[in-house]
């Protein structure tokens, strides 16, 4: 669903960001940066497994982006209604 949201509005993980994610990683292994960097680069299906939370993440900010909050005061009859309504359908 998050794909499909992401494909239809155009959303993207630039350049910068996935190699900010890259360097990143690369910091958790001192001592073996080098090795780490080879890899990512050179193994897209790694590449693609920092790129996948960026994106999830963007797509994440532009539905919240698009939701419209607003406060609701209920009774607490009110609310313990709701909540067993939502019980009973699932």
């Amino acid at each position: 669903m998050l794909s499909e949201i992401g494909e239809k509005n155009d959303i993207q993980v630039t350049d910068e960001e996935l190699q900010r994610a890259l360097y990143d990683r690369v910091r958790q292994f001192p001592g073996q940066e080098q090795q780490v960097f080879e890899f990512y680069k050179n193994n897209q299906q790694a590449l693609a497994s920092l790129r996948a939370p960026i994106y999830e993440e963007k797509v994440v900010d532009y539905i919240l982006e698009l939701a419209k909050v607003s406060d609701k005061t209920v009774t607490k009859e009110e609310l313990e209604k709701l909540v067993a309504e939502d019980e009973d359908d699932a």
